[in-house]
């Protein structure tokens, strides 16, 4: 049985990219003699990943990748496998996973023959920035389990909230958000914020005594929360391909996002929700939510249901990466 190894050194942190190592483990696992890599001990790697320890090893040498395939989420580790193949001969198949959109370090990034882009944009980005040839790439979406519990109710008008669940850093605009909102919100509308990350105690102090916003910190239960929520929130920097809009998809929610990354992959603007890309249009959207229909929610709700399904499913994901990795 051919061995897969998927390397990862960012296992001491809860992100999307990990989410999507831990899937693509899953995937094949059964069809293929699969591990997980970090550089870290096992006692180290995030408890929430649910790695199991036989699933783990902790890298002790770059020789131990020989004649196996190696699924790669970080650049900077590209180089590391290029040289093993060509001055020390290893035979290791590279699969690199392009997580997001990059325009830095183009001279340093040395690619691989098989890539996998999760979005359209991840395409334009491989061919027009680092000049990747297209038949290197294979389009494959991220996804989530099936976890649907039935319709999401409608609205209550009183009382709207929306959820954006993502580390608080410079990428997801958590602060960007209560500086241009604050203050210009319909007192009916909350957002909440699910996550930890290095802007959280600037999160937390901006946010004090404002009730348009509220700062929950480091949840695992984020698809309860969504139960209890009407719409999920992003209006990042930038973007791949959210787990977060994915996961909302699943569950059946309406979307408020912008335009960044596959955002407009996963929410078709009027359809399963709004796609907004400057900070007086999100103002006008968001306080016009209050005034959606019963109807308008339902439809919106069926529709992310019907777009989950069709895309990104863990069965449609499963089959694209068996395909991809038998065909190595």
């Amino acid at each position: 049985m051919k061995k897969v190894f998927s390397i990862d050194f960012q296992l001491f942190k809860v992100t999307g990219v990990e989410k999507v190592m831990l899937d693509i483990h899953h995937a094949i696992q059964g069809d293929y003699e699969a591990k997980i890599v970090g550089n870290i001990p096992y006692a180290q790697v995030r408890p929430e990943h649910n790695i199991k320890k036989e699933e783990y090893l902790q890298k002790k040498s770059w020789f131990m990748f020989h004649n196996s395939i190696v699924v790669v989420h970080e650049r900077r580790l590209l180089w590391v496998f290029w040289l093993l193949n060509h001055l020390f001969f290893q035979k290791i198949k590279i699969v690199y996973i392009h997580h997001n959109i990059f325009h830095n370090h183009k001279l340093s990034t040395i690619l691989p023959k098989t890539i996998v882009a999760i979005a359209d944009s991840g395409i334009k980005n491989l061919t027009l920035f680092f000049n990747a040839p297209k038949r290197h790439i294979h389009k494959i979406y991220n996804c989530v389990v099936d976890k649907y519990e039935g319709p999401h109710a409608p609205i209550h008008r009183n009382k709207i909230t929306l959820l954006l669940p993502g580390r608080i850093n410079n990428q997801k605009q958590q602060l960007e958000i209560v500086r241009h909102l604050s203050g210009r919100l319909d007192p009916r509308i909350k957002i909440l914020f699910a996550g930890d990350g290095p802007m959280f105690e600037e999160l937390l102090t901006l946010c004090k005594g404002d009730n348009s916003f509220e700062v929950l910190g480091f949840r695992n239960d984020v698809k309860d929360l969504m139960k209890n929520t009407d719409f999920i929130f992003l209006f990042s920097a930038h973007e791949g391909l959210p787990i977060t809009l994915i996961e909302a998809t699943m569950v059946g929610m309406p979307i408020v996002c912008n335009d960044v990354g596959g955002n407009s992959e996963i929410c078709c603007d009027g359809e399963n929700g709004w796609v907004v890309n400057d900070w007086e249009a999100l103002i006008e959207i968001i306080n016009n939510l209050p005034n959606v229909s019963d109807e308008k929610y339902i439809s919106m709700c069926e529709k992310s249901r019907e777009i989950y399904k069709h895309n990104f499913s863990f069965e449609l994901f499963k089959d694209k990466y068996l395909q991809l990795f038998n065909s190595l």
